[in-house]
């Protein structure tokens, strides 16, 4: 019987630049579902792009992401890109958990709680994610995607400050995404609004081993397959 998989990510491309790799080795055996807190817009007043608002623009890339991931499941919480803060951490849990409830899911996938780039929405979705997991006992395991040391070194530039990435010794799991590293670029390629960030990113994974980190707590073993 297939075990459902929850990853939850505050943007639409987090997906795809954090751990598309292990998501689509997990849709091979198991019904992996992509909850993305956020409509991907920062600002509501963005002009149209043919006649469709970004938010539509980033909510069908997501959509398409998915697909070329064998991901058959998204969902969206649509709150504003930028917003998340203390005032806000409930009501996303909330809305979280009533998807916990309703689709039961043996394991959390979600960034590192630094939010891997330090991005403050990626740490309130880490941190919410978090508390979903430790609030709910039916949950076997949560794992936090992460990036090494030299990743981070070549992204100290991207935000005001990027946090240092982990030894390779410090992490739990290292997942080898060679067999689904082309669904990977596929992936990233979807989010055509961020098309200088896909390009980085692409650039950078085809000079790096084809890995993808976690930090992993569980509370049970759940026989989750990486095939």
């Amino acid at each position: 019987m297939k075990k459902t998989v929850f990853c939850v990510i505050a943007h639409p491309d987090d997906e795809a630049f954090g751990p598309s790799g292990t998501l689509a080795l997990l849709a091979k055996t198991e019904d992996v579902h992509v909850i993305c807190v956020t409509d991907g817009a920062s600002d509501p007043r963005f002009h149209p792009i043919g006649g469709k608002k970004l938010s539509d623009l980033r909510i069908e890339e997501l959509r398409a992401s998915a697909k070329a991931l064998g991901v058959q499941h998204v969902h969206f919480l649509h709150f504003q890109d930028g917003s998340l803060n203390n005032n806000l951490y409930h009501e996303v849990a909330e809305k979280l958990t009533v998807l916990v409830k309703e689709y039961k899911p043996s394991l959390l996938i979600t960034t590192e709680l630094r939010g891997v780039s330090g991005h403050l929405d990626h740490v309130a979705v880490s941190m919410i994610t978090s508390y979903v997991y430790r609030e709910n006992r039916s949950i076997d395991a949560i794992w936090y995607n992460c990036v090494s040391e030299s990743v981070s070194k070549l992204m100290q530039s991207y935000f005001v400050f990027f946090p240092p990435g982990f030894k390779r010794e410090d992490v739990d799991m290292i997942v080898n995404v060679k067999r689904t590293f082309t669904k990977k670029i596929a992936a990233a390629r979807c989010h055509k609004t961020q098309y200088k960030d896909a390009l980085r990113v692409i650039a950078r994974w085809l000079i790096s081993p084809k890995e993808e980190w976690f930090l992993v707590e569980e509370r049970r073993k759940n026989g989750i397959s990486l095939q």
